[in-house]
């Protein structure tokens, strides 16, 4: 009437009001799933970016892949530099070598991909072996033998170098039992450690490659050089034992083979 156009039913305006709302919900699900599309890019740039650093490389052993990245994700950061102080939020990639709790911390500017900072989280380790009482001390291999517990004789070694001297028995009760034979010449030392079967092994051992396999009275052993002082380690059916000091490898197997169980008076000798 009039020339005026009806106004469309209710249905059809309900209709289009819903097909405005889908629209809207998917186009704001495709921005939020755009959002974390391009934060997942740019952590893996950033893991990227950290693995081909030649200073990352020297403190990871990103070659061997004894490592695993602990952590990876935008971080506020803030560092003095020549030109002020500089803070952004940049993305950080968190590094953990095999058999650590220390933290080794990459900062990426995304923007540039450039490193921006690196640092380690150091977690300080419990030194091994801690919480024990002193070791007590024997001026005798006669004493230090009698004070042991029957079971696990002192082994004593018979060929000792000429320059050497032999100077005391230390014997350490828990949490690491061990026995420690000291000999000295002038300031040099050279001990012979022994540990029991079935208790911890010696914690401060030398480790490193390039150890030389030797033979000690049928039993294998190593030979590692070390700095300052060399090691020559080996087991037998009464234990474990460490010979170190500044000897040769030919000088360390001559003294290890003569090492023997030291019994005893009234303590039976094994047949």
């Amino acid at each position: 009437m009039n020339g005026m156009k009806e106004p469309p039913p209710s249905h059809i305006i309900i209709a289009i009001l819903f097909l405005i709302c889908l629209t809207a919900m998917s186009c704001a699900g495709c921005m939020k799933h755009a959002g974390y599309g391009d934060l997942e890019n740019r952590t893996e740039a950033a893991i990227a970016i950290a693995l081909r650093d030649t200073i990352v490389r020297e403190q990871i052993p990103i070659a061997s892949g004894e490592y695993e990245i602990v952590d990876a994700g935008p971080v506020q950061y803030e560092q003095t530099g020549p030109k002020g102080i500089f803070s952004g939020t940049f993305t950080a990639v968190t590094f953990r070598c095999g058999g650590q709790r220390s933290l080794y911390h990459v900062i990426i500017d995304d923007a540039d991909e450039t490193i921006v900072g690196r640092y380690w989280h150091w977690v300080i380790e419990p030194m091994p072996c801690s919480g024990g009482e002193p070791p007590v001390e024997y001026s005798t291999l006669e004493d230090a033998s009698v004070a042991l517990v029957p079971g696990c004789p002192l082994a004593v070694p018979s060929n000792i170098p000429a320059a050497y001297s032999f100077s005391m028995v230390r014997i350490y009760g828990d949490p690491c039992p061990r026995r420690d034979i000291v000999y000295t010449s002038g300031s040099d030392e050279l001990r012979l450690v022994q540990v029991c079967a079935g208790h911890p092994p010696y914690a401060f051992a030398i480790t490193g490659k390039g150890a030389d396999d030797v033979a000690i009275r049928g039993f294998c052993g190593e030979f590692v050089e070390g700095i300052g002082q060399n090691q020559l380690a080996w087991a037998d059916s009464h234990g474990s034992y460490w010979l170190l000091g500044d000897l040769s490898k030919e000088d360390f197997v001559a003294m290890a083979s003569s090492v023997e169980p030291c019994y005893r008076a009234k303590e039976p000798i094994p047949v």
